[in-house]
């Protein structure tokens, strides 16, 4: 087949493509869709995807895949068993402990285990994640600042229910609501507090009502205020992670809330139109800083408002969006700011 343009993981793949051959094998992690494109042509291959975006990729460029491409970060068929596993690094490493936890029991007895990341992404703690379940963990490989490490499974974790990995958090917002209870997966945004730029926000937001859209939603504590703030608001909420469309919904469960939660790229399933879009886009994608997602957000948004419906976001104090939604907004202003981050109204 044509490989794509490999960056550093994916040339790292085709060097060492003979590991994975005529096996079954499940892979899984921080997915990157170019550097996959090595063993896209492997038949044994199940991709358990967790970010939207890349699931989109490669439903796009391979639909021969079929059944072998999965979103999501938990497996349904636990009875099917693998020959191997190929995580590929997370940056936090509560999050590749959890992808350990989840994939790792439908992995055969003895079992390959392959984890493989960028060096200053946090590859190097895989050692340590791997000595429960193997007696020895290898270094198969270290260029291209990438490494690749191997251990065989000799103890199988058991197999966690979902409720067991969510860490909880309570926020206590205004003085005349009950605190939420905030519920979040390892390495998924606002898992252990509420951030800084996230409260400017909060603080800031007028009175809403209507039809609003909480885009990037993490663990759900914007969206969630806001259902607790306006009972009778219809409220949506999307992300591309997996893991953060569980535990946006775990929050809403565990405070009686009601809203609507997507997986979404931006506005890619998204269809109706809006009051208000609320947001706190990310600007990291992996290790990079990543502009590109969030100048398309911005660029979109007024397609997906109505008229006179209004956009809140949050940004870094040195991100310069406002000529970028100058070209799309009749009105845009800094509301409210501190000495790190600003919140931006446009309509």
């Amino acid at each position: 087949m044509q490989y794509a343009e490999p960056n550093n993981l994916s040339s790292f793949l085709i060097r060492h493509q003979s590991l994975f051959q005529n096996k079954s094998i499940l892979i899984c992690g921080q997915l990157q869709s170019v550097s996959l494109t090595p063993l896209l042509s492997e038949i044994g291959t199940t991709f358990l995807v967790s970010d939207y975006s890349v699931f989109n990729t490669l439903q796009a460029t391979s639909p021969m895949m079929g059944s072998r491409l999965r979103y999501g970060f938990m497996l349904n068929d636990v009875e099917q068993k693998y020959d191997a596993v190929l995580l590929f690094m997370p940056k936090a490493k509560q999050e590749a402990a959890l992808w350990f936890d989840s994939v790792l029991p439908s992995l055969k007895p003895n079992g390959d285990i392959f984890v493989l990341g960028e060096n200053r992404g946090g590859i190097s703690a895989a050692p340590k994640l791997l000595q429960p379940y193997a007696d020895k963990v290898q270094k198969i490989d270290s260029a291209r600042h990438c490494s690749l490490f191997y251990a065989q499974l000799v103890t199988p974790p058991v197999s966690s229910t979902p409720d067991s990995l969510f860490s909880h958090y309570t926020l206590q917002l205004t003085h005349d609501q009950a605190a939420l209870k905030i519920s979040a997966l390892p390495g998924v945004f606002s898992a252990g507090e509420l951030d800084e730029g996230t409260q400017l926000l909060l603080d800031s937001l007028p009175a809403l009502s209507g039809d609003i859209l909480d885009v990037g939603c993490g663990a759900g504590v914007i969206g969630a205020a806001i259902c607790q703030r306006t009972p009778d608001a219809n409220v949506v909420m999307t992300d591309v992670n997996a893991l953060a469309l569980l535990s946006a919904t775990k929050t809403l469960e565990g405070n009686n809330l009601s809203a609507q939660v997507i997986a979404s790229d931006m506005f890619s399933d998204v269809e109706a139109k809006f009051d208000f879009i609320i947001s706190n886009p990310p600007f990291h994608a992996g290790l990079k800083t990543n502009y590109e997602a969030t100048e398309r957000f911005l660029h979109q948004a007024p397609a997906h408002l109505k008229r006179g419906g209004q956009l809140f976001l949050v940004a870094n104090k040195f991100l310069r969006y406002e000529p970028i939604l100058a070209d799309v907004f009749h009105s845009v202003s800094v509301i409210k700011e501190n000495s790190r981050f600003k919140i931006i109204r446009a309509f």
